[in-house]
């Protein structure tokens, strides 16, 4: 036996809660341009140190040799990050729903690569008998409130499970229904 609701296609039926991109998804979109700007403005300004990075490249030295993987390190972090946040809104735009997915390995990327450029740092302040950047801690420590609060968000948001899962929300309800 059929019920009326097993006709209807999932895109149709009324959906219960918030959808769309608007609400504290806006928060998240925020974050991800603005990582963007910031690791793009961080690579822009390592780049504009080019003749430090062509003596690090050609190792004309044995610091300049030694600094080879904590700044190899960074660059290729900084890419990554600026490719997956970039990744992350287009999907976002796109509603696909890969996003909580694609969300969470953001967020783990983000604290990893933070957690890597802090210890990079250490590294080249260790070699070259300077002070660390205060600043990685506070970063390590925002990717991981960040990741504290959004990843939850972004698997058990109504806004969220409307907007990209709206499939898999419709056989969520139904589940709940029948318990």
């Amino acid at each position: 036996m059929t019920d009326a609701s097993d006709t209807v296609p999932a895109t149709t039926q009324v959906q219960d809660g918030p959808r769309g991109i608007g609400g504290w998804l806006i928060l998240p979109i925020i974050g991800l341009v603005g990582t963007i700007a910031m690791t793009g403005f961080n690579l822009y300004s390592a780049l504009a140190q080019w003749d430090g990075i062509k003596a690090i490249i050609a190792g004309s030295n044995e610091m300049a040799s030694s600094l080879r993987l904590p700044v190899g390190v960074s660059f290729i972090g900084g890419i990554a990050l600026i490719g997956m946040a970039a990744l992350c809104l287009y999907r976002l735009f796109t509603r696909a729903p890969s996003v909580p997915r694609l969300m969470t390995i953001f967020y783990i990327a983000l604290i990893t690569v933070s957690f890597t450029e802090m210890l990079a740092d250490y590294r080249v302040s260790a070699l070259t008998n300077s002070d660390p950047d205060p600043n990685n801690v506070k970063d390590l420590v925002r990717a991981c409130v960040a990741a504290a609060i959004w990843i939850p968000y972004f698997h058990r948001s109504r806004r969220v499970a409307n907007t990209f899962r709206s499939r898999e929300a419709a056989v969520d309800r139904r589940i709940g229904e029948i318990f």
